[in-house]
């Protein structure tokens, strides 16, 4: 076992292996009564199309699929559920699926060693029968009318689809009605068999426990079973054109206040040579400093009762662009659209406003590691995003200069972007 010093901050990250392959992270938190558990597998709704070891040809599974895979490990043979043990443990168990990885997640106060073997126990038996499936089917079929039912993720799913081409993110995590049901056994075993390999995998652990015990135990536990030689499938690269699908999108709905999302799509040619991380923190700088609560659009906006509520923003970063979004809810879409696109047009950002939003940074860094679901989150995205632990946050962060900002500032393309507008039904 090694350990991985948190520069800046004195924490430590240990990480070890087992012997199939399946990296073990830990960080341990004595001032805490309790602990977080995650198994990760490296799949999630985007890999829809992928090419295993040996095969000519890409296979192209139902999407919804990495969801309903997610759903199904839950069911044990002799008609049983990971649900009822760890119900009798009193633990607190859920999963959850991403376009990008998919993880199983243990949340309790005792019974460490149980729930750790366990964890792995349901995760590492799959039980896939057609009467389960049909089950499954009918809860999914809800939780997607429940997602169209609910206007806040509608805007997001809306977006999404004027944004990408051929970016599988366009598509809902849980498919559609109709994806799912084209999901078979041999579907689920295909997928299964192809990413759920511990070579594929990672297990993060936060909070009180004793990680050379835990260790012992994932090995212990991982060496019961049988599995074997691992072959990672090749993903189909997708190419996703510059610019947006629609422009302009705008709905009558059941809303009382117009909902406002204007994402700009952004392609990352010319921002390679920094990493992404590091231009995630920039960018939020500067979003945060143009319309966070302090800026003087929010004063402006909300002063004249043009919105109401604080505008949102929001950065992601995706294998060829990223998005830059900003959501508001306004009496008057229109003029609040047209002050944002200006302020976009003019975007800059001062010495003060960047070294207080550093500051701020800098305080939820420390911040965080009195949170072990929050730390548990960031080693995630370190190993799913980055495939290792970015231990030097807090020099990145120090390091952030204004010279860099204005050399992004003058890289940004603003000129392909979606506007997506909810308006009330007039009564």
């Amino acid at each position: 076992m090694k350990k991985i010093k948190v520069e800046g901050l004195d924490e430590e990250i240990y990480v070890d292996i087992t012997d199939n392959g399946m990296p073990i992270f830990m960080w341990v938190n004595e001032k805490v009564n309790n602990f977080y558990l995650t198994l990760n597998v490296k799949y999630g709704s985007i890999h829809t199309e992928f090419k295993p070891k040996g095969q000519k040809g890409f296979i192209k599974v139902p999407n919804g699929i990495a969801h309903f895979l997610e759903h199904m490990m839950f069911y044990m043979p002799n008609n049983t559920t990971a649900h009822a043990y760890f119900n009798e443990l009193g633990a607190q168990i859920n999963a959850c699926t991403t376009p990008d990885f998919t993880f199983y997640e243990v949340f309790s106060s005792t019974n460490f060693k149980e729930n750790l073997e366990y964890l792995l126990e349901y995760v590492f038996t799959p039980y896939f029968t057609k009467e389960y499936i049909k089950a499954e089917r009918d809860i999914i079929n809800e939780e997607i009318k429940m997602y169209e039912d609910n206007l806040n993720a509608r805007l997001i799913f809306k977006m999404h689809e004027c944004l990408w081409h051929r970016n599988k993110r366009k598509y809902l995590v849980s498919g559609s009605a109709e994806s799912i049901k084209k999901i078979t056994v041999d579907n689920l075993k295909e997928v299964y068999n192809n990413f759920y390999h511990p070579q594929n995998m990672f297990i993060v652990l936060t909070g009180n426990f004793n990680p050379s015990e835990a260790v012992a135990i994932i090995k212990d536990k991982e060496n019961s079973f049988d599995f074997p030689k691992y072959f990672k499938p090749q993903i189909k690269e997708i190419k996703e054109p510059n610019k947006v699908v629609t422009k302009y999108y705008e709905e009558k709905n059941n809303v009382d206040i117009a909902k406002l999302k204007l994402s700009l799509k952004i392609p990352l040619v010319g921002l390679k040579d920094i990493l992404k991380d590091e231009l995630k923190l920039y960018l939020n700088i500067l979003l945060k400093s143009n319309f966070g609560i302090t800026s003087f659009i929010h004063t402006e906006l909300y002063s004249n009762n043009l919105i109401t509520q604080a505008l949102a923003y929001s950065v992601s970063i995706y294998e060829s662009h990223l998005t830059l979004t900003i959501t508001a809810e306004a009496n008057y879409p229109e003029e609040v659209l047209k002050i944002i696109l200006k302020t976009l047009e003019d975007i800059d950002i001062t010495s003060e406003d960047f070294n207080r939003c550093k500051k701020v940074i800098i305080s939820s860094l420390v911040q965080s590691f009195d949170d072990i679901e929050e730390i548990n989150s960031l080693i995630q995205d370190n190993i799913v995003m980055e495939n290792k632990i970015i231990n030097d946050y807090y020099k990145i962060i120090k390091n952030l200069n204004m010279e860099t900002l204005k050399k992004i500032i003058k890289k940004l393309s603003f000129q392909n972007k979606s506007i997506v507008i909810f308006k009330p039904n007039k009564r």
